[in-house]
């Protein structure tokens, strides 16, 4: 089975900042391992193959198609927007990596492609948290989220990468902001 996308070129080039002149075949890595890292962490292997056979076979529709077109598609447009992103200014040739340049433009500095890359980040994180809300409330429509077994991933319940992790760990004493104070600066 050829590999099954969850959204089409014209949705990526639509939702996020990439133009109509980026080539297809450019995109399509990036969306691939966007789709896998991201998109399959969160709906485990089971979900995500029988979405993907859905849609392969025309058949996707119900609840599936709900979550494909009002919450997956979301997240994954950002995702695969943020895994291109280091890699748009540069062309891998037969004998060279070279970074493009056009004649009206001026590159991003590398500090400037990183803080567009986080807010990417975030955005992707946003609609990746919708997401697992979205299956989190409504797992009895989807019974494929609870049958992951074996090599299969199962689905992750954290939609962020980065920043602080505010959890609470169970079994595990409190870590208090008296821990690291001195006696001398007790509060």
């Amino acid at each position: 089975m050829a590999y099954v996308l969850f959204i089409s070129e014209n949705k990526l080039k639509d939702s996020t900042a990439i133009t109509g002149n980026v080539d297809v075949e450019f995109i399509l890595p990036y969306l691939k391992v966007a789709q896998k890292k991201h998109i399959e962490r969160v709906l485990g292997t089971d979900l995500f193959e029988k979405l993907q056979s859905d849609i392969s076979g025309s058949s996707l529709s119900g609840v599936y198609q709900t979550l494909v077109d009002n919450y997956i598609q979301d997240a994954l447009v950002h995702w695969a927007f943020f895994e291109c992103i280091p890699f748009l200014r540069y062309k891998v040739m037969n004998n060279n990596i070279v970074q493009k340049t056009a004649e009206n433009s001026t590159p991003l500095s590398r500090d400037e492609a990183t803080d567009l890359r986080e807010e990417v980040r975030n955005t992707a994180e946003f609609y990746t948290e919708r997401l697992i809300e979205y299956i989190k409330n409504n797992t009895a429509s989807y019974p494929e989220y609870s049958t992951n077994t074996g090599a299969d991933i199962s689905p992750s319940k954290n939609a962020f990468y980065s920043g602080m992790n505010l959890e609470k760990v169970r079994d595990r004493q409190e870590i208090t902001l008296r821990d690291f104070l001195t006696p001398d600066l007790d509060v």
